[in-house]
């Protein structure tokens, strides 16, 4: 089986690499992955373990930089304070500093305040991340059979060590593994990485459910109520929700996300965002859907941009116009109601949620399940360090979890 390191996922055409992602997620799909090569503003890769008909095994990876977004970026998830999931009942300063203590052990003079993440990157390199919505997955042909899957993805995690042991970058890491992966837990662990977890998805498991009303009538009363109060104020503020294609609205649907980040404290680039949005309705036009909300139907004043495939959906995006009054009402039910009745009308079995936000999606009779963060870098001590961080940062994080288990 031959290894092959290329650069990035167009290195692969699109009927070649539905050998590997034909019956996945829509996030495995060729043009998502092309997305996120956009999105993301460092190097992308792609590593495959090939036989004579094509790739078996597959990773595609990207170098988090300065610009990279926190869930794209390790080195922010590992020092940002959010992840500290302080409780006004904690002992903050203790854990504050034992936190800081766990980082500084990574390195020679850390700084007291400033960018850790920064210093990360400094002290160690840029890391080489795995990750596509809400999955650091490894891509197996289905084809094949569990052993040759096995080596085949043996080799590619392999060629990503080798990568950095060549300097390419300073650590690979998998954030976001399901704890129920079929392989990459074990292959990994036999590779030398160390684990821990930060974070958690959410999703709605709708397999089971003929009708949205049946889905309602299998919650218990308080979530068909939050869906239910959903919908009531969508009709009272006078609102109607409908589908439409994002190639005919993207100066719109851009400008009501830009105004929600913008609302949030961000500062979205418009035109990359809009490049981004025109880029994601060429490349997906049969995957992308838009769920707007408007007193017309020629209005448009709140959106979601929803991305489905056979076994799962998940929204990309939220915007809305804040300048007329009533509009942020539509937010719960185009986040929660209307995509959920969307998929069960598909026959879509899952409505991924992302990442954190816990408790309104728990509300909605959301599952949440903690994602293994895998990381490895050659020096064996400070692997045993990131190690000792993980294990820290996986307590806080499985104790502020409980709340949410069903």
């Amino acid at each position: 089986m031959a290894t092959d390191v290329t650069g990035g996922i167009s290195a692969v055409d699109e009927e070649t690499w539905a050998r590997l992602a034909a019956d996945a997620e829509p996030d495995a799909a060729h043009g998502y992955l092309r997305f996120r090569e956009r999105l993301e503003p460092g190097d992308a890769l792609l590593v495959t373990a090939d036989d004579d008909r094509g790739p078996v095994a597959a990773i595609h990876a990207v170098t988090a930089v300065a610009g990279t977004g926190l869930f794209s970026h390790p080195w922010k998830l590992l020092t940002e304070e959010q992840f500290l999931r302080l409780t006004p009942d904690d002992d903050a300063t203790r854990i504050r500093a034992e936190h800081r203590a766990l980082l500084g052990a990574l390195g020679s003079d850390a700084p007291e305040s400033g960018d850790l993440a920064e210093w990360l990157t400094t002290t160690l390199g840029e890391p080489l991340v795995v990750r596509t919505y809400d999955r650091s997955p490894l891509f197996t042909a289905a084809d094949v059979d569990i052993a040759r899957r096995r080596q085949a993805g043996r080799e590619v995690v392999a060629a990503l060590q080798e990568l950095v042991r060549q300097g390419r970058a300073g650590a690979v890491v998998l954030p976001y593994v399901a704890a129920d992966d079929e392989l990459l837990p074990e292959l990994l662990e036999t590779a030398g990485f160390v684990r821990g977890s930060v974070t958690a998805a959410s999703a709605l498991h709708l397999a089971g459910y003929p009708t949205y009303q049946a889905f309602l009538d299998g919650q218990n009363a308080e979530i068909r109520r939050n869906y239910r109060l959903a919908e009531r104020e969508v009709t009272r503020a006078g609102l109607q929700v409908r589908e439409v294609p994002l190639a005919d609205h993207v100066d719109r649907i851009v400008d009501l996300e830009a105004r929600t980040g913008e609302r949030n404290g961000a500062a979205p680039n418009r035109p990359q965002l809009r490049a981004a949005r025109a880029y994601l309705a060429a490349v997906l036009p049969d995957a992308i859907r838009v769920a707007v909300a408007g007193r017309s139907d020629a209005e448009v004043l709140a959106c979601t941009v929803q991305m489905y495939g056979r076994h799962g959906c998940c929204t990309l995006g939220y915007g809305s116009d804040y300048d007329v009054t009533g509009t942020s009402v539509a937010y719960h039910h185009l986040v929660f109601g209307q995509p959920v009745e969307s998929c069960i009308r598909a026959g879509v079995p899952r409505y991924r949620l992302g990442f954190e936000a816990f408790a309104p999606k728990f509300r909605r009779g959301a599952r949440v399940a903690k994602r293994e963060f895998w990381l490895w870098t050659p020096d064996e001590r400070r692997r045993e360090s990131f190690a000792r961080l993980l294990r820290f940062l996986d307590e806080r994080t499985t104790g502020h979890l409980a709340a949410y288990v069903r």
